[in-house]
């Protein structure tokens, strides 16, 4: 028997969802619809998040980062951390976190990597930073630079000063010349109608969703060298197409180095 709910709408499987995917349940499917109503363009956030995942991997890859470390990871998609990475780099070894077993069942069984590099499956919580990183130094060489992929999971950390505490210990482990990568939620853009969707996908999901405005991102990644744009929103961030860019996604990016 799963050790899950499914009368439980969980946020990867509603994102999953959105995102056109198969891996959800009846509850997840109505939430969706209703986050939908309130908000319609947020179809194109989610598409544009993985499209910031995936430009911000191959900018990293091309910046000679060959480790990754995915916080957060969702059911698995098109343009995956490792597909990307090892596709410019086939030595490179990935870690993927996430705390929901339908994400890691999925992860385990679809995400596989090339035998020059490494994959690894991690059940860990984002507000346990020790533990991730203590489970990422089996597959991670730390004394080596590290990219943190914190794509659309800040936002469920509330509190401000445990987001910061968080990225804090996250980039403390990694050595100078390391990276992180976040995209989040945005409270300032399309502002009233994301507000009604936050407030109703909040009334039933275990995980609560905190917007943030461009102020608040750029705050997290204090004491780190911003790479240009510095952070915007995620569909303008080094933009394949100006179609890409031209996304109404309601999302902030950014992409910074540790000194």
């Amino acid at each position: 028997m799963p050790d899950f709910d499914t009368s439980v709408p969980h946020v990867a499987r509603v994102y999953d969802y959105w995102l056109g995917g198969k891996d959800n349940f009846a509850a997840d499917r109505v939430m969706g619809e209703r986050t939908l109503q309130a908000y319609p363009n947020l179809v194109y956030s989610v598409r544009a998040n993985r499209a910031f995942l995936a430009r911000t991997v191959r900018f990293l890859a091309r910046q000679g980062i060959r480790q990754f470390l995915d916080v957060g990871t969702g059911i698995p998609t098109a343009n995956n951390t490792h597909e990307v990475a090892q596709g410019i780099a086939p030595e490179s070894r990935i870690v993927y976190v996430d705390n929901d077993p339908i994400v890691l069942s999925h992860a385990k069984a679809l995400l596989k990597s090339t035998p020059e590099g490494a994959c690894a499956y991690l059940d860990a919580d984002l507000r346990d930073p020790d533990t991730i990183l203590a489970g990422a130094a089996n597959t991670l060489d730390f004394a080596r630079p590290v990219a943190v992929m914190l794509i659309a999971v800040m936002h469920f950390i509330g509190d401000d000063a445990e987001a910061s505490a968080i990225m804090n210990r996250l980039m403390a482990a990694c050595v100078p010349g390391s990276y992180v990568a976040l995209s989040h939620a945005a409270s300032d853009i399309d502002a009233v109608q994301m507000a009604e969707m936050i407030r109703r996908l909040n009334e039933s999901t275990a995980e609560k969703t905190t917007l943030r405005d461009r102020a608040g991102v750029t705050r997290l990644f204090d004491g780190l060298e911003l790479v240009e744009p510095g952070v915007i929103r995620a569909a303008e961030w080094r933009p394949d197409t100006d179609l890409e860019a031209a996304s109404p996604a309601a999302l902030w990016g950014g992409v910074a180095r540790k000194p």
